[in-house]
C-alpha cells in the first residue's frame, strides 16, 4: 500500500462516527445507507459524507438496487493497511536497534 492510500485509510479510520459506521457495517455484513441512519443520531446527509469517505478510502464497496445503495466492507483494504503499518513499525525497530548499537560503539 502506498503512502497516499494509507493516509486516505487512516483519514477514514481516524473519525470516531465513521470508525463507527464501519464496524456497524461489518457486523451487519451489507448495510443500506437508511440503515446506518437509523442507527445514529446523525443526519441523513452526514452518513452518506461519512459513506463517501469509507467507500473513496476502499474500506467499504457499494452495491446499488434499485434506489437503495448496500455498503460492505472491503477486507483486502484493512489486510493491506494492517501489513503497512507492520512493515512501519519493523522499519522503526530496525531504525532503534542501529541507534541503540551506534550509542553502544561510542560508549565503547
Amino acid at each position: 500500500m502506498d503512502e497516499r492510500r494509507m493516509v486516505k485509510v487512516a483519514k477514514a479510520l481516524g473519525d470516531a462516527t465513521r470508525f463507527a459506521i464501519l464496524r456497524a457495517i461489518v457486523s451487519a455484513g451489507e448495510i443500506s445507507c437508511g440503515e446506518v441512519a437509523a442507527r445514529f443520531p446523525i443526519a441523513q446527509a452526514t452518513v452518506s459524507h461519512h459513506l463517501r469517505i469509507l467507500g473513496e478510502s476502499d474500506l467499504v464497496a457499494v452495491r446499488r438496487e434499485g434506489q437503495h445503495s448496500y455498503f460492505r466492507l472491503v477486507p483486502e483494504t484493512l489486510v493491506a493497511y494492517r501489513d503497512a503499518l507492520h512493515e512501519l513499525t519493523r522499519g522503526a525497530r530496525r531504525g532503534r536497534t542501529g541507534r541503540a548499537a551506534a550509542i553502544g560503539n561510542i560508549d565503547s
